[in-house]
């Protein structure tokens, strides 16, 4: 797993850092030209395929970008004031959850996309997003959402399956991670236990640990915002989860949101478990009055300037796309 870590790692550099691109075409010419042939066949189609002033006029539009950036400078980048990315790079100060329209005009984007946006928002706030999507949009352009599918989540959870990616790319549980191998200067230890439970522990002092269960992986991936409301229970996450009476995802989220998270505490980069199933969405979406409406996956979109390789990070296995062409 590490070697294949590190492979990806390098990947990214040669594909992405000028400076080590250059060194790789000191030692793998004939690749290296073939990388730079592949990024100026790109730019070259997008500039050739989209109207000169939408492009000069960035009429591209990424909503809740946070710290995501394309190569390309036709993007505007449109995101709630926060300390939470680098705020130099957003171009239109928005928030979601205001249901105000869109500062954009009518009939004008190419595109609106966001990526791993609507997990975080309310369902009224998504509904919002959608419809100011289908108003700013020209005839023929598209709207590109990449979600957060808390429906695979939930049915981890019921299998007692500890979430892929936890601990290690979740905000706070990835702090919770760092801070132990700060603490003890990489003198630590990772197992699973007897229960399933992934334990990360001191090696010197193996009562000072971290356990993840997998109710609180399940959390930090779904529902973060409740994750103190919740672990803080004598019970146990796992205990208080299974004690939830619902019989569908929707009821299942609606609980944990209504009874353990504080709103008026809660964080905008937080899932916030605020369930909106891919079908009502899909749903919601037609009935816009889209042209199309489908599914999809990183990479396939119907739009050039999406086929970036900085606009599509796999998120193995907890991502649908969607996309809808006016």
């Amino acid at each position: 797993m590490t070697r294949k870590s590190n492979s990806s790692t390098i990947i990214y550099l040669v594909h992405n850092s000028k400076i080590v691109r250059n060194i790789y075409r000191m030692f793998r010419p004939l690749k290296a030209k073939r990388l730079d042939l592949y990024d100026n066949f790109l730019e070259d189609y997008i500039y050739n395929y989209y109207a000169a002033s939408s492009l000069s006029e960035k009429k591209f539009y990424n909503v809740g970008a946070g710290n995501q950036r394309s190569n390309f400078n036709f993007w505007t980048y449109i995101d709630l004031d926060t300390n939470h990315y680098n705020k130099s790079g957003i171009d239109i100060n928005y928030d979601l959850e205001s249901l105000k329209p869109l500062p954009l005009e009518d009939n004008s984007a190419e595109i609106v996309f966001n990526s791993f946006v609507i997990e975080h928002i309310s369902v009224e706030a998504t509904k919002n997003l959608c419809k100011e999507a289908y108003r700013v949009l020209k005839k023929g352009s598209v709207f590109h959402s990449k979600v957060h599918c808390y429906d695979y989540s939930y049915k981890l959870l019921k299998k007692g399956l500890i979430t892929p990616k936890v601990p290690f790319e979740c905000r706070e549980s990835n702090d919770l991670i760092t801070d132990i191998l700060k603490k003890y200067k990489g003198k630590v230890k990772a197992y699973f236990d007897e229960s399933n439970n992934y334990v990360v522990s001191s090696i010197k002092n193996p009562e000072d640990r971290i356990v993840f269960t997998p109710g609180s992986a399940f959390l930090y991936h779904n529902a973060d915002a409740a994750v103190d409301n919740i672990c803080n229970i004598p019970e146990g996450a796992d205990a208080v989860l299974n004690s939830i009476e619902a019989d569908t995802p929707e009821k299942f989220y609606k609980v944990i949101r209504d009874q353990y998270i504080d709103q008026s505490k809660k964080q905008s980069y937080q899932h916030n478990a605020d369930y909106f199933s891919k079908e009502d969405l899909f749903s919601f979406i037609k009935e816009l009055g889209f042209t199309e409406v489908y599914f999809t996956q990183p990479y396939q979109s119907v739009s050039p300037a999406l086929w970036e390789e900085s606009l599509n990070n796999i998120h193995k296995g907890f991502i649908f796309s969607i996309e809808a062409v006016k």
